[in-house]
């Protein structure tokens, strides 16, 4: 329950509106048990053809006469020395106490009636059925109040979590988020959020309502006679220990389902990003039975979510109806036979009348229904209990790569690049790379070449600070990257990538994507230098306006690697980086960005992986990274330009 707390805690933002909404659930539980209580004078009135006003004279003069009477008695013994006047004189006192209670009570009312109940029973029972209609219209005035709030309270807690999951997934480095799965991320956002907003919804307004609708009855019923109402109750230790057994299953069931949640998407992802290669192999039946697989697994587990949330209901029912026969069984011995104590065992003062033991029966049937509405609150807290301990634990979990305490900020542009002895191993015992040194001075442009997975993409997620070394260093003009803020260091970077990853906006707003701020000026020149206007202008119908699709789908390798170009030339970037940028493009459109690279050349530090001719001959090196180290090779480029 520490997680669920804590989702409690940031509900407290909200306090107004959770004031607001226990106010309502006070007023819609006050007017429940009231309307309940309100068929006591109707009875009274309707069964002894009676006014209000002279029944309540009638409860005056009885008590009345019992106070007299229970007061000469304790004179007479309090001039007696016999033992068994003194056991009687305790118990007349506290008789003496309780008539005493009830004649105050009945006086205080009869002002109150005197004024505004009639003394015809007929016009009296139509008052009260009247109270009673306008009382239950404005008790469900009170409950949507209610339900409308904590609603909202729970909606918008859902939607921060939502925020801060996505947040999370964003900012997080890129070993966790491999760790955790883009699946799990999804499935937080949508199944988990959801889950945790439905217990919080059901904390903030049933868990809180019902029981106070629930109170109201018992204190009703308590007022006619607390000690059978106290009998009524021995079944609730039963009913307890078959709660806890059953909250047991609905927390493992529910871990379980958000276990299958994860994978479902999981599998969805996969088959509907891998949609053509599915298709190209035939594999659509292959994926329909992983996907109806995945489904099913969730259908077992919710099913058994909803087994042990059904059991509830009865369970809770239960308690309702063993209190309700309890007191059935009990209170018909001591009305039918005009006692207050039954197998020696004291029950009331004074016996019951068959107008008050209807009303305790009525007030513990109506204690039933929000008995019943609490089974639903119950499992669903649970839930809630669930998926917070699935959330807060991610949302807790401490970046690998974050910024330092105090950041060292270098001019702008660096002066060097420098790799020391760096080595890295996504696996323990799997090194990618071993003792990497290399110095490259600002303006330079290497090239680097290699087989596949000798870790060249890794040494540039090295320098982006993807990942840290697992020994040695990477610095700009000798300060660690690792002194440096995030911010800092990857706003002197931009990178163009083999796979181009686009938004489904329009081509501006992806060019743009890499400075925000740029005019219209500024994001033209971008996509002239790297001769991507030449499709923009002549080929694409809303020119800078033409939604790319998702992905860019809608346009070819070359033109997306070019808006990607122009992306990053927007951005100004000291540290300029293709990643096998032109590995799936036709000739011409790498001939293009071979021309722009060139026409950049000596203006920032440019790092191309790559084993393309036409973009190896514009690097000033060529190094080989092979057996987790880089080798230059020899004959290819021409020296580095020395630092200024």
């Amino acid at each position: 329950m520490g997680n669920f707390s804590r989702a409690l805690r940031d509900a407290l933002r909200y306090w107004p509106s959770i004031v607001m909404a226990t106010l309502c659930s006070i007023a819609v539980a006050a007017l429940w048990g009231g309307n309940i209580a309100a068929f006591y004078p109707i009875l009274e009135v309707t069964l002894k053809n009676q006014t209000l006003h002279d029944w309540v004279e009638g409860e005056v003069r009885l008590h009345e006469r019992e106070t007299e009477r229970l007061s000469r008695e304790l004179e007479e013994f309090q001039v007696s020395t016999d033992q068994a006047a003194s056991t009687r004189f305790s118990v007349a006192t506290g008789e003496l106490k309780f008539h005493q209670k009830k004649l105050a009570t009945y006086r205080s009312m009869q002002p109150w009636l005197d004024q505004w109940i009639p003394r015809s029973p007929f016009q009296t029972v139509a008052i009260i059925v009247a109270v009673l209609l306008v009382s239950t219209l404005v008790k469900h005035i009170f409950l949507v109040i209610n339900e409308l709030l904590v609603g909202r309270v729970a909606i918008d807690i859902s939607r921060n979590l939502r925020l801060k999951v996505f947040d999370r997934a964003i900012r997080m480095d890129r070993a966790s988020f491999s760790s955790t799965g883009m699946s799990r991320f999804t499935a937080h956002i949508t199944h988990t959020s959801e889950m945790l907003s439905q217990g919080l919804m059901n904390t903030l307004g049933g868990a809180v309502r019902e029981p106070l609708k629930i109170l109201s009855c018992l204190l009703g019923a308590g007022w006619i006679c607390w000690r059978l109402l106290l009998i009524s109750m021995v079944v609730a230790p039963v009913i307890g220990y078959l709660l806890v057994s059953i909250t047991k299953k609905l927390k493992q069931t529910s871990r379980d389902f958000l276990r299958r949640a994860s994978h479902f998407h999981e599998v969805m992802l996969e088959s509907l990003s891998n949609v053509q290669t599915v298709q190209a192999y035939c594999m659509e039946e292959r994926e329909n039975e992983r996907f109806q697989q995945s489904t099913g697994e969730m259908r077992r587990h919710g099913l058994k979510f909803i087994f042990y949330t059904a059991l509830t209901k009865p369970v809770i029912e239960f308690l309702g109806l063993g209190m309700l026969c309890t007191t059935i069984l009990v209170g018909s011995y001591l009305v039918l036979n005009g006692k207050t104590s039954m197998l020696g065992i004291k029950v009331c003062d004074e016996p019951l009348s068959v107008s008050a033991m209807l009303i305790f029966f009525g007030l513990l049937v109506g204690a039933s229904d929000p008995l019943r509405k609490l089974s639903l609150v119950y499992s669903s807290i649970y839930t809630g209990t669930v998926a917070a301990n699935a959330l807060y634990p991610l949302l807790d979990e401490a970046d690998k790569i974050s910024d330092p305490p105090s950041p060292v900020t270098i001019p702008k542009p660096h002066r060097n690049l420098r790799f020391d002895q760096v080595a890295f191993a996504y696996l323990p015992n799997q090194p990618v790379l071993q003792n990497v040194s290399l110095e490259i001075p600002f303006g330079s442009t290497i090239a680097i070449v290699g087989q596949n997975g000798t870790g060249k993409s890794t040494l540039i997620h090295l320098l982006c600070r993807f990942y840290d070394p697992t020994w040695g260093s990477i610095q700009l003009d000798g300060i660690d990257l690792r002194f440096m803020r995030l911010k800092d260091l990857r706003s002197r970077i931009a990178i163009v990538s083999q796979n181009t990853e686009l938004f489904n906006q329009t081509i501006r707003y992806n060019i743009a994507y890499g400075n925000p701020q740029a005019s219209d000026e500024e994001i033209d020149q971008a996509s002239r230098e790297a001769y991507a206007h030449e499709f923009i202008d002549q080929i694409l119908p809303d020119r800078l306006e033409t939604k790319v699709g998702p992905n860019g789908h809608r346009l070819s390798g070359g033109q997306r690697q070019r808006i990607a170009l122009a992306r990053a030339l927007l951005r100004r970037p000291e540290i300029l980086i293709l990643d096998e940028a032109t590995s799936q493009i036709d000739m011409r459109s790498e001939l293009l960005i071979r021309d722009s690279l060139k026409a950049h050349r000596g203006q920032r530090t440019m790092i191309i992986i790559t084993h393309r001719q036409a973009l190896l001959d514009i690097a000033d090196v060529v190094f080989e990274l092979r057996e987790h180290q880089l080798h230059r090779i020899e004959g290819l480029g021409t020296p580095l330009p020395v630092a200024a």
